[in-house]
Protein backbone atom coordinates (compact mmCIF):
# COMPACT_ATOMS: atom_id res chain seq x y z
CA UNK A 1 0.00 0.00 0.00
CA UNK A 2 1.67 3.43 -1.03
CA UNK A 3 1.64 6.13 1.46
CA UNK A 4 1.09 9.84 0.07
CA UNK A 5 2.43 12.60 2.03
CA UNK A 6 0.17 15.26 1.04
CA UNK A 7 1.78 17.63 2.80
CA UNK A 8 5.36 17.80 -0.02
CA UNK A 9 2.75 17.01 -2.91
CA UNK A 10 0.74 20.12 -2.39
CA UNK A 11 0.82 22.37 -5.54
CA UNK A 12 -0.95 25.72 -6.19
CA UNK A 13 -1.15 27.76 -9.61
CA UNK A 14 -2.34 31.35 -9.85
CA UNK A 15 -3.51 29.82 -13.34
CA UNK A 16 -6.03 27.46 -11.72
CA UNK A 17 -6.64 24.69 -9.97
CA UNK A 18 -4.11 22.07 -9.77
CA UNK A 19 -5.77 18.22 -9.52
CA UNK A 20 -3.17 15.59 -8.11
CA UNK A 21 -4.03 11.99 -9.36
CA UNK A 22 -2.51 10.06 -5.96
CA UNK A 23 -4.12 6.64 -7.16
CA UNK A 24 -6.00 5.48 -9.87
CA UNK A 25 -7.27 1.47 -9.27
CA UNK A 26 -10.47 -0.53 -10.38
CA UNK A 27 -13.14 1.72 -10.00
CA UNK A 28 -11.94 4.16 -7.58
CA UNK A 29 -9.92 7.47 -7.79
CA UNK A 30 -7.91 9.24 -5.74
CA UNK A 31 -7.02 12.80 -5.75
CA UNK A 32 -5.33 15.81 -4.47
CA UNK A 33 -6.66 18.90 -5.06
CA UNK A 34 -4.80 21.74 -4.57
CA UNK A 35 -7.19 25.28 -5.12
CA UNK A 36 -6.29 28.82 -4.06
CA UNK A 37 -7.76 32.46 -3.35
CA UNK A 38 -11.69 32.10 -4.82
CA UNK A 39 -10.26 29.41 -7.61
CA UNK A 40 -13.57 26.92 -8.54
CA UNK A 41 -12.84 23.22 -9.66
CA UNK A 42 -16.54 22.25 -10.83
CA UNK A 43 -17.09 18.49 -12.08
CA UNK A 44 -18.61 18.01 -15.55
CA UNK A 45 -22.20 17.69 -16.09
CA UNK A 46 -21.68 14.02 -17.01
CA UNK A 47 -19.79 13.19 -13.38
CA UNK A 48 -21.86 10.04 -12.16
CA UNK A 49 -19.24 9.53 -9.58
CA UNK A 50 -20.16 9.23 -5.99
CA UNK A 51 -17.13 11.30 -4.14
CA UNK A 52 -15.88 11.93 -0.55
CA UNK A 53 -14.19 15.28 -0.11
CA UNK A 54 -12.09 15.54 3.06
CA UNK A 55 -10.26 19.14 3.70
CA UNK A 56 -6.78 18.99 4.54
CA UNK A 57 -6.25 22.74 5.19
CA UNK A 58 -7.57 25.79 4.39
CA UNK A 59 -11.06 27.00 4.09
CA UNK A 60 -13.53 27.39 1.24
CA UNK A 61 -16.83 25.21 0.01
CA UNK A 62 -18.17 22.29 -1.70
CA UNK A 63 -21.09 22.71 -3.66
CA UNK A 64 -23.61 19.46 -3.70
CA UNK A 65 -26.33 19.63 -6.05
CA UNK A 66 -28.37 22.72 -4.87
CA UNK A 67 -26.45 22.95 -0.82
CA UNK A 68 -23.39 25.01 -0.57
CA UNK A 69 -21.60 23.51 2.64
CA UNK A 70 -18.80 25.87 4.15
CA UNK A 71 -15.72 23.93 5.24
CA UNK A 72 -12.35 24.02 6.84
CA UNK A 73 -9.91 21.73 7.56
CA UNK A 74 -10.71 18.29 9.36
CA UNK A 75 -14.91 18.76 7.62
CA UNK A 76 -16.08 15.88 5.05
CA UNK A 77 -18.82 15.62 2.19
CA UNK A 78 -19.79 12.43 0.69
CA UNK A 79 -21.68 13.61 -2.93
CA UNK A 80 -24.40 10.81 -4.08
CA UNK A 81 -23.39 9.38 -7.66
CA UNK A 82 -24.56 12.04 -10.29
CA UNK A 83 -25.07 14.63 -7.93
CA UNK A 84 -23.58 17.63 -9.14
CA UNK A 85 -20.51 19.22 -7.25
CA UNK A 86 -17.81 22.16 -6.99
CA UNK A 87 -15.34 22.77 -4.57
CA UNK A 88 -14.50 26.83 -4.46
CA UNK A 89 -11.67 28.00 -2.53
CA UNK A 90 -11.78 30.88 -0.13
CA UNK A 91 -8.99 33.06 0.43
CA UNK A 92 -5.30 31.75 1.00
CA UNK A 93 -5.07 27.85 0.11
CA UNK A 94 -7.81 24.96 0.12
CA UNK A 95 -6.49 22.00 0.03
CA UNK A 96 -8.73 18.74 -0.61
CA UNK A 97 -8.24 15.02 -0.70
CA UNK A 98 -11.13 13.85 -3.22
CA UNK A 99 -12.11 10.13 -3.19
CA UNK A 100 -13.83 9.15 -6.00
CA UNK A 101 -16.09 5.91 -6.67
CA UNK A 102 -17.28 4.98 -10.23
CA UNK A 103 -20.52 2.67 -10.53
CA UNK A 104 -19.91 -0.02 -13.05
CA UNK A 105 -21.81 -1.46 -15.32
CA UNK A 106 -23.37 -3.76 -13.16
CA UNK A 107 -24.05 -1.59 -10.18
CA UNK A 108 -26.03 0.61 -12.76
CA UNK A 109 -27.89 -2.08 -14.17
CA UNK A 110 -28.77 -3.38 -11.36
CA UNK A 111 -30.00 -0.01 -9.64
CA UNK A 112 -32.22 0.43 -13.14
CA UNK A 113 -34.11 -2.67 -12.19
Amino acid sequence: MPLYRTGELRRYSDRGPVPRPLSVGKGVAVMLLCLQDAQQLVAPDDDRAETVFTVLDGTGSIREGDEVHEVAAGDVVHVQAGVPKALIAGEGTFTVLGLRRMRGRDEEAAGAA
